[in-house]
């Protein structure tokens, strides 16, 4: 009885150690500094976008001034390379995840 408890213990732990991860790899809506606020790397919509989402990656600081890239992709899923320093931006595209 205490065996199995234990293992019950532990697969808690499990899952709850994954679901912190995924929630500090998922970015929402918003302006982000790259590794600062997200870390760096490939990040996915976690599900299809409408036509009214916008994303834009900027020079760190330059206040949206400066775009490095954006895009209004109409649908999809799209995915964008983050570098630290950056400044991501990403308005009505739902989540984020980090790949």
């Amino acid at each position: 009885m205490k065996t199995a408890e234990a293992a019950v213990k532990n697969r808690e732990g499990a899952v709850t150690g994954a679901e912190k991860t995924k929630a500090a790899n998922t970015v929402a809506d918003g302006t982000w500094t790259v590794g600062k606020d997200i870390e760096p790397g490939t990040y996915r919509a976690a599900a299809d976008v409408g036509s009214s989402c916008y994303w834009g990656i900027y020079a760190g600081g330059s206040n949206g001034s400066n775009i490095i890239d954006n895009g209004i992709p109409g649908g999809g899923r799209p995915t964008v390379v983050l570098s630290a320093g950056q400044d991501f931006k990403s308005s009505r595209c739902g989540k984020w995840e980090k790949q």
